[in-house]
């Protein structure tokens, strides 16, 4: 993925799935923005270009999914990113776009995510391109 391509931002508060997922992503081509909750999450939307996807933890410390699910909706300002709620929660809250159910497979979560993002790495909804 090209450094102009908008990064996919994780917000989870757990220091090693965070780890773990952001490193798969990258791996993947994807440029990735880190957050450890959703008031650090609201505090970089306010000083970086709009993410071309969110995936989100639910149960988090300081200000929650939830919470900023709704914050989010107040303010208008994620219209048309998708949200991809990644929890251990079995709650499906409104204003995101899909849930994947912790633990998530490594195959579930890398086929929403090139679902909503697809990766300019020759990767895409459809897979791997050939020639």
């Amino acid at each position: 993925m090209t450094d102009s391509a908008p990064p996919i931002l994780l917000i989870e508060d757990e220091e090693d799935i965070r780890d773990a997922v952001a490193t798969l992503l990258e791996m993947e081509g994807y440029r990735v923005a880190q957050c450890i909750h959703g008031e650090d999450a609201w505090n970089w939307l306010k000083s970086h270009p709009r993410p071309g996807l969110v995936l989100l933890d639910l149960m988090m410390p300081v200000m929650d999914g939830q919470a900023f699910l709704a914050r989010l909706s107040e303010a208008r300002m994620m219209e048309g990113v998708p949200i991809i709620v990644l929890s251990g929660s079995p709650f499906h809250p409104p204003g995101a776009t899909a849930y994947l159910r912790k633990p998530v497979s490594v195959a579930s979560l890398m086929e929403v995510v090139r679902r909503f993002l697809p990766s300019s790495s020759g990767e895409g909804p459809e897979g791997p391109r050939t020639s």
